[in-house]
């Protein structure tokens, strides 16, 4: 993650990126997470920033500090984020689409056949 938006915090984007992160596997429930310097020096931004992202992380019960060893992604961090990008999806997101397909006349039918054309090549993969 190089460049970051303007329309949102860089806390916030780093802690998206976390999150995704976590969705990928690639931060592993109990394993050792990188520090906060290491992640500003790779992100190029103020350790502060970093410490504010994993702050909001804690808050989130996602990571969990150890005096003297670091951050640890808690047991239970994958389906946290999941749970809570299911809950962001049907608040902000599925309204959007609702509105969207209603100003194309677009039907629930025509989504779903949609759908299970998309689901019928994914598992031919």
């Amino acid at each position: 993650m190089s460049e970051f938006r303007t329309d949102r915090p860089i806390y916030r984007q780093i802690v998206d990126y976390a999150c995704a992160l976590i969705l990928k596997g690639q931060w592993l429930p109990g394993e050792k997470i990188p520090s906060v310097r290491e992640l500003a020096v790779g992100m190029g931004v103020n350790s502060h920033t970093v410490l504010k992202a994993f702050d909001e992380l804690q808050q989130q019960g996602l990571i969990t500090p150890r005096r003297g060893m670091g951050f640890f992604l808690a047991d239970n961090a994958p389906r946290l984020v999941q749970q809570k990008n299911r809950q962001e999806f049907f608040v902000d997101t599925m309204p959007e689409i609702f509105s969207r397909m209603a100003s194309l006349g677009i039907t629930i039918d025509e989504i779903v056949g949609e759908y299970r054309e998309w689901e019928h090549k994914v598992k031919s993969l």
